[in-house]
């Protein structure tokens, strides 16, 4: 069974049910969705810098609570390979979307991104863009 790494901007996407990525989402089983804690902590620092705290708090506190969260942990190796490869073909990376990147690498996990340009260029990522334009 095929497993989604939602990235932040695509969990972003689901709870503003925009761009088609909260149809996706809600087709799919829960098992079948999850997240790095790299983009739990990124939703909730987006929480703290919002006018709206406590609705964008509860967001990411209902992700940690119905989606598989997987930790960064586990993941140095690939990181530190997915970093150095991108690095040396001249296309610097965020760190966060690197620890996201490796973490679906690691668990063998498909992200969803609208972030083509960042994920695809890392080595054995596998990326899929729910995004849809009007």
């Amino acid at each position: 069974m095929e497993k989604y790494l939602l990235d932040t901007v695509s969990w972003i996407e689901y709870f503003k049910n925009r761009s088609g990525v909260a149809d996706r989402v809600d087709a799919l089983p829960r098992q079948q969705l999850c997240a790095s804690e790299v983009t739990v902590a990124e939703l909730i620092y987006g929480a703290y810098n919002s006018k709206n705290f406590e609705k964008h708090y509860r967001e990411a506190e209902w992700l940690r609570r119905n989606v598989e969260i997987f930790p960064i942990s586990e993941v140095f190796d690939d990181y530190g390979e997915i970093r150095f490869a991108t690095k040396h073909k001249g296309n610097p990376i965020g760190q966060f979307d690197l620890l996201i990147g490796a973490t679906a690498r690691h668990y063998g996990l498909t992200v969803v991104t609208d972030n083509l340009k960042d994920f695809e260029p890392m080595p054995g990522v596998k990326v899929e863009n729910w995004v849809t334009r009007e």
